[in-house]
């Protein structure tokens, strides 16, 4: 696991949480991640500390997370979901607006990791 949390551009969380999964995502596995990485979590929430989480995302402002489960259902750690570098949405993403765009942000975002020219914003 160490080496695909250093060389992914995306990572897409999905584990079954079990006492393995609980934390999964903790200071020392973030600081393992590359600065300009996306970060996404649709499983459960207590797979990543959210407290570091927060840190890691003040600290590294390349650092990109999208939330739709959050580690105190249905709250979340104060300052997640003002930051820029964070997207939040609700677990039920899939009947929404954002599921629609969902396809236009992963061309985006591979886009931008691939150095190629993005058109138009999502």
């Amino acid at each position: 696991m160490e080496e695909v949390l250093k060389e992914a551009d995306v990572i897409s969380l999905h584990p079954v949480l079990d006492k393995t999964a609980h934390y999964l995502i903790n200071p020392e596995r973030l600081a393992m991640m590359k600065e300009e990485v996306v970060l996404v979590n649709a499983s459960r929430g207590p797979v990543i500390d959210e407290v570091a989480l927060v840190e890691h995302l003040r600290a590294n402002h390349m650092f990109h997370v999208g939330l739709d489960v959050f580690e105190d259902e249905p709250y979340m750690k104060p300052g997640l979901a003002e930051m820029k570098n964070v997207v939040v949405v609700p677990h039920i993403a899939s009947t929404s607006k954002v599921w629609y765009d969902f396809p236009a942000l992963w061309s985006t975002i591979i886009s931008t990791c691939n150095s190629i020219p993005v058109f138009e914003e999502v």
